[in-house]
C-alpha cells in the first residue's frame, strides 16, 4: 500500500536532500532506541515524510548530528536527533507494521507474518500504551476497511475514503497543540491516503487478478484511465492547497518537492505502466 511518497532528487538542492536523509535516519535511530533493532527493518519513506511534515509546523529546531550506521559503518551519516516528532513517527511506524502483519495473516495466512508477529507484539504494546487513542482509531478504521474489502466493495472511492481516514488520524497528531493546524494536517492526511490507495489499487490490478485478491477496480464498473488520473490530479491539487494553509516554519522546499514533483512522478509512473520502478514492497532500505 505504501511506497509512492518520494522526493524528486534531481530537482532538490543537495542541502535539502541531506536534510531529508537526516529525517529518515533520525526516525530509524529513534525506532532502534525506543523499540529495538528489528523494528527498523520496516521503515519507509512515508513515515519519514510524516516526521518531516509534523516537524515543519513545530517551533522546535531540529538538531542534526553525524552517526554511524550498520548499512555503511565507514561513513558518517547526518541524522536528526530524537525528539517528540520522531518518537511519534517511530510509534506510528511500529503500529503500521503490526496492523500490516495482522492483515496479511488474516487475508493470506502469510507464514512470514505469523513468524514476525511474536517479535512485534511487545513493540505494539509499547506503542499502544504511548498513544492509546491513535491505536484505537487505527484498529477501528482498519477493521472497517477490512470488512469492506472482504465484502467485495465495488466503489473505489468508498474504500479509498476509509484509508484516507486512517491517514487523517495519523497526521492529526496529538502532539500538535494548535487545533487549526491539526484540522489542516488531518485533511492533508486524508487526501494523501485517498491518493495512495487509489493509485496503488490501479497499479496492482493485474497482480491482484492473478492472485485472486481483492481490488476495487476488478469488481467496479470499467474505469476510464484518463478520468481516474484527472481525479487523482485534483486530489493532489487540493492537497497542495491545504498545505499552503499551514504555517510552515521549515522544510518547505522539501515538502514542495514531494508534493509537486515526487507524487506527480509516482502518478506518471503508474499511468505510463512503469509502476514497478517507483513502488516499494512496504519496507525501505536506508538511503
Amino acid at each position: 500500500m505504501f511506497g509512492y511518497i518520494r522526493i524528486h532528487k534531481d530537482e532538490l538542492k543537495v542541502k535539502d536532500y541531506n536534510l531529508f536523509k537526516a529525517y529518515y535516519c533520525g526516525v530509524c535511530q529513534t525506532i532502534k532506541k525506543e523499540y529495538g533493532f528489528p523494528a527498523r527493518y520496516f521503515l519507509s519513506y512515508d513515515v519519514a515524510f510524516l516526521a518531516l511534515m509534523l516537524s515543519s509546523v513545530s517551533e522546535e529546531n531540529v538538531s542534526i548530528k553525524p552517526i554511524r550506521c550498520l548499512a555503511n559503518p565507514m561513513i558518517r551519516r547526518p541524522a536528526a536527533e530524537r525528539d517528540a516528532v520522531l518518537s511519534y513517527a517511530a510509534s506510528v511506524n511500529v503500529l503500521l507494521v503490526w496492523f500490516k502483519l495482522v492483515d496479511d495473516w488474516k487475508d493470506n495466512h502469510s507464514l512470514k507474518s505469523i513468524l514476525l508477529m511474536p517479535f512485534m507484539v511487545g513493540k505494539r504494546n509499547k506503542a499502544r500504551k504511548r498513544f492509546p487513542v491513535l491505536y484505537q482509531k487505527m484498529e477501528t478504521t482498519l477493521s472497517e476497511l477490512s470488512a469492506l474489502e472482504k465484502a467485495g466493495c465495488n466503489i473505489p472511492d468508498q474504500v479509498a475514503g476509509i484509508f484516507g481516514q486512517l491517514m487523517a488520524d495519523i497526521f492529526e497528531a496529538e502532539l500538535i497543540t494548535s487545533e487549526k493546524t491539526q484540522r489542516i494536517l488531518s485533511r492533508c492526511g486524508y487526501l494523501l491516503g485517498r491518493f495512495i490507495y487509489i493509485l496503488d489499487a490501479w497499479a496492482d490490478r493485474s497482480e491482484d487478478e492473478k492472485k485472486k485478491a481483492y481490488n476495487p477496480f476488478l469488481v467496479a464498473e470499467e474505469q476510464e484511465p484518463s478520468v481516474l488520473r484527472l481525479s487523482l490530479e485534483y486530489t493532489l491539487a487540493e492537497l497542495a492547497n491545504n498545505i499552503a494553509l499551514l504555517s510552515i516554519k521549515k522544510n518547505k522546499d522539501i515538502i514542495d518537492n514531494i508534493i509537486y514533483l515526487g507524487l506527480e512522478k509516482s502518478l506518471e509512473s503508474v499511468f505510463s505502466g512503469r509502476e514497478n520502478a517507483v513502488k516499494e514492497k512496504y519496507h525501505e532500505r536506508p538511503i
